[in-house]
């Protein structure tokens, strides 16, 4: 096999970063698009050069000619898709979150054991050098003993008629961006929450517009997070040792799609730049997944490790709405 054939379902907002990240590639290319509108799949096929324009998934899941497929589609429909393809023999690279319920998630496995085929989780940042540099500082004890790691991811969404607001597809903070300092907790941890606790300010349609939560891990570590849709951009990570802290900039959508990478450690009052690399995350992504089909190695991300994080999710969710009482709405 010379290249893997790439198609992509949903040619939504996020759909062109793969695009850009296939153009570069030697391994992968993009040969197909579907959308359930004919025409928005050949307009999005025109502008990107691509080949073939389906009016339907399903048809291009019934195609020889594609080998991988990129979902993205809105949250609720991530997990159906996803299990479809590899039922088709397709090889899946899903956008986060993978799917909404850990039975979902358990569905998505059983099919690629059937299939023989892998799929993975879109969490780019797990990808990018800045994360990679920062876990092994973290881990390599340049911190000291790990007390505390904060992350928080914001902006203000403002679209009509947004998928990410409405409570049927999978709408929420949470789900959206939350979704990745959970991920980063529970990464940089090695190991899955023995508690959480979270709160949140529910729109009156019962989506989280603004999201806070903690974890606690065996080992002791400490998380909390924030998320929202109704504050400005922020997005950082710290984490915080018994001898210094590690500050991110833009540790989840960093450049090519927001500002340059940076990590900067802290001992005291003194502050000290780390160098770190920067690449377009969305091809390390998919290289991951090309490397995996074609040489059989281990992906980056396991569906085990996106099993926990969605029941993690799925904890944050629950523990908020059983204190929805408490917070005022929107």
């Amino acid at each position: 096999m010379n290249q893997l054939r790439w198609g992509i379902i949903g040619p939504g907002r996020i759909a062109p970063r793969i695009v850009r990240a296939l153009s570069g590639s030697s391994r992968g290319a993009l040969v197909a698009v579907a959308s359930r509108d004919l025409e928005r799949a050949r307009a999005f096929a025109a502008n990107f050069g691509i080949g073939q324009a389906y009016g339907s998934y399903d048809e291009l899941l019934k195609s020889p000619e594609v080998d991988v497929v990129y979902v993205s589609l809105p949250n609720h429909l991530h997990a159906e898709w996803t299990v479809r393809a590899l039922d088709a023999g397709k090889h899946v690279l899903c956008e986060k979150p993978l799917a909404l319920t850990v039975e979902e998630v358990d569905m998505i496995i059983e099919a690629a054991h059937r299939a023989g085929r892998i799929a993975v989780e879109g969490f780019t940042y797990l990808h990018h050098p800045q994360t990679i540099r920062a876990f092994e500082l973290a881990r390599d004890g340049a911190l000291g003993t790990l007390e505390f790691v904060r992350g928080t991811f914001s902006f203000m969404l403002t679209y009509p008629n947004d998928p990410r607001t409405d409570p049927e597809m999978g709408g929420g903070s949470l789900w959206d961006v939350g979704c990745y300092p959970v991920s980063f907790a529970r990464n940089l941890a090695g190991a899955e929450p023995e508690e959480v606790r979270a709160f949140a300010r529910f729109d009156d349609r019962g989506v989280d517009r603004t999201f806070i939560g903690q974890l606690l891990f065996p080992n002791g570590l400490l998380a909390q997070f924030d998320c929202g849709f109704a504050a400005p951009d922020r997005e950082e990570v710290e984490i915080v040792g018994s001898d210094a802290a590690l500050v991110l900039g833009a540790p989840f959508l960093p450049a090519p799609d927001g500002p340059p990478p940076s990590v900067t450690m802290w001992r005291g009052r003194s502050s000290t730049p780390v160098e770190v690399s920067s690449l377009d995350q969305y091809q390390a992504e998919v290289e991951d997944l090309m490397s995996a089909i074609v040489e059989g190695t281990a992906p980056g991300l396991t569906l085990e490790s996106s099993r926990a994080n969605v029941a993690t999710l799925v904890a944050l969710d629950h523990d908020a709405r059983a204190r929805r009482h408490d917070a005022p709405s929107a």
